[in-house]
């Protein structure tokens, strides 16, 4: 069954409606077509004005060009009289064409009739005779000035008919356009009877009983969940009253899941945050806009100024064993920008010292995948760090005085080897020199290994074109090189590492070809530093294990060797703050890509 409240409201506002686009059509249309009309006349007008100006101008241009000739004789007079004779029928033609009523095209017609006389009995008949001095014939010059002077009246009321014609234009435009705002008035007038009569409606049937219902509205607003609206009035705002009271019934409802929600949400942050406080590692996390959100008691212990508000406020990163302050970001802004940070030991100095923590960093995502905060776990190593330490000192002792008794049994078996004349027991003597060999290789891996690692770093510009060319003259180098800010020993020990692998692992019966080349680095982690890459066409790495190769004694399979010459090169990358990594060469053999910070380049790549 139709509303009859909206029924009665759409009728007053349809018709409401018809008025307004009846005013504007009005408005637009009528007086669209009083300007097309009035400059229409106004055009016409003009034109047949300057019809009669030029009708005007050509005839006295043959007045005066005859008047010449018959006082002189001389045909140059007659230039103006052939020049107006032959324009004459095209602005009589103008005229007539443009002439705004009958009276006016009358008296072009009576001016042309003239005109003509005037030409027949005087002009021609004078532009007719020979050249010379003909002379002044005074009944004819009277004859034609009297007729002249009819031409010219007769062309001052073409003239006084057009103004005529132009005043009768303007008063009918304007008589038309006060018409025509006055019908408009009428229509705006009635639309404001009309919208008077749907404001008393809508008044009357809405506004009034919709009034009512502020007042429960406005304690809802202030918190009273037992407002309720009065169900009266018209049987559409009855409803819209029921409606409104189960609706409120609804949202308390709400709010009561709310707050329980609210209060399990509470019991489970203080739960995990008690797991959290329980483990011993430092736990971090923050927002998208590097805003700190939690620390766990560990991370939280560890600061005696306060709780950090922002990754600024973290305390700065070192390099371990160095003091320096590391050149990449923190680890925790570094995983916000969507990088993922695995191990990374780095030294936090302090009131107390030294600190070593081994950091991982990751970034926290939606189901979308888009970054909305990181997170960050380490653990204090610095203890560790001491026992290894301890352990490589115990080592390099332990080292020092094996190679004592290395040497001299590598000694007394060469002179056994020049003694002997048995080749079984020459086999048995090399086999002895082989494993002592391997026993002072292995010996000198751990040692290297261990000052990789804790040996204070004494940077200093190295040329890396000269420290290449000096490891190996058959080693190519595709470009120039940069000058790097690092320690050189540290440096030739990785070089030496990385190009005596190349050398060494070439497929039998193939030239070696190893190649040294550097670019922009770009790892996110080197903030714009340098890669320096060395390939080869050797046997390669299998995918797999790539990544375990930097792994202290891992040997890959038809390699030979301690396992420890990657590691080292991997803990003098990490001393300088790079990172190292191992990659497929297209077309057979191996690229290790060794990515150093800005702060490693003293020089860069053709500078």
């Amino acid at each position: 069954m139709p509303n009859p409240i909206a029924v009665t409201l759409r009728r007053q506002f349809v018709w409401l409606v018809i008025v307004l686009l009846s005013v504007g059509a009005a408005r637009f249309v009528g007086g669209q077509y009083l300007g097309d009309v009035y400059d229409g006349q106004l055009r016409r007008i003009a034109d047949a004005a300057h019809a009669n100006q030029r009708i005007l101008q050509d005839l006295t241009d043959v007045e005066t060009g005859v008047r010449g000739y018959q006082l002189t004789g001389d045909p140059l007079f007659l230039s103006p009289f052939r020049t107006g004779a032959a324009d004459y029928p095209l602005a009589r033609a103008a005229a007539l064409r443009a002439a705004p009523d009958d009276r006016t095209r009358v008296l072009v017609r009576d001016q042309d009739q003239l005109a003509q006389q005037w030409l027949a009995q005087v002009a021609l008949p004078i532009s007719a005779l020979p050249p010379g001095y003909p002379g002044i014939d005074a009944d004819r010059s009277a004859r034609g000035k009297e007729l002249f002077d009819a031409v010219r009246a007769a062309n001052a009321a073409v003239a006084t008919a057009v103004e005529e014609a132009h005043r009768a234009a303007r008063a009918s435009y304007r008589t038309a356009s006060t018409v025509l705002e006055a019908a408009l008035a009428v229509l705006a007038l009635l639309s404001v009877l009309v919208a008077l009569r749907i404001h008393r409606a809508a008044k009357r049937m809405l506004l009034a009983p919709l009034a009512a219902l502020q007042d429960p509205l406005d304690r809802r607003a202030g918190g009273d969940l037992t407002a309720r609206a009065a169900v009266t009035g018209p049987p559409e705002v009855q409803r819209l009253g029921a409606a409104l009271n189960a609706g409120l019934d609804e949202a308390g409802r709400a709010r009561e899941r709310t707050v329980a929600a609210a209060e399990a949400v509470a019991a489970q942050k203080a739960y995990l945050d008690q797991v959290l406080d329980v483990i011993e590692v430092a736990v971090l996390t923050c927002d998208t806009d590097g805003r700190i959100v939690h620390l766990n008691r560990v991370a939280r212990g560890r600061r005696a100024d306060g709780v950090p508000q922002t990754i600024a406020d973290l305390d700065p990163v070192h390099v371990p064993g160095t003091g320096a302050a590391d050149p990449r970001p923190h680890p925790l802004a570094r995983a916000l920008a969507g990088d993922a940070v695995t191990a990374q030991e780095m030294a936090l100095v302090g009131a107390a010292g030294e600190r070593r923590v081994v950091a991982d960093a990751r970034p926290l995502r939606d189901d979308a995948g888009r970054v909305i905060g990181a997170v960050l776990t380490g653990y204090d190593v610095t203890d560790l760090r001491e026992r290894e330490a301890d352990l490589a000192a115990f080592a390099a002792i332990a080292a020092h005085d094996l190679r004592s008794p290395l040497t001299t049994i590598s000694g007394y078996t060469e002179i056994l080897a020049e003694s002997l004349t048995d080749p079984d027991d020459a086999a048995v003597v090399t086999r002895i020199g082989s494993g002592v060999e391997r026993m002072r290789r292995l010996i000198d891996d751990l040692l290297a290994y261990a000052t990789a690692r804790d040996a204070p770093l004494e940077p200093a510009p190295v040329d890396l074109s000269s420290l290449v060319a000096s490891i190996s003259p058959v080693v190519r180098v595709a470009g120039p090189l940069p000058v790097l800010d690092a320690d050189a020993g540290m440096m030739r020990r990785l070089f030496e590492h990385l190009i005596g692998n190349a050398l060494k692992y070439t497929p039998p019966g193939r030239p070696a070809d190893v190649c040294v080349s550097a670019s922009p680095s770009p790892s996110p982690s080197a903030g714009g530093g340098v890669r320096v890459t060395v390939a080869d066409r050797g046997i390669g790495i299998p995918a797999s294990q790539r990544a375990q190769v930097f792994t202290s004694f891992h040997r890959v399979h038809g390699y030979s060797g301690t396992g420890l010459g990657l590691a080292i090169c991997q803990r003098i990358v990490t001393r300088h703050g790079g990172t190292i990594t191992a990659a497929d060469n297209p077309g057979g053999g191996t690229c290790i890509h060794v990515d150093l910070p800005t702060a490693c380049v003293a020089q860069p790549v053709g500078s």
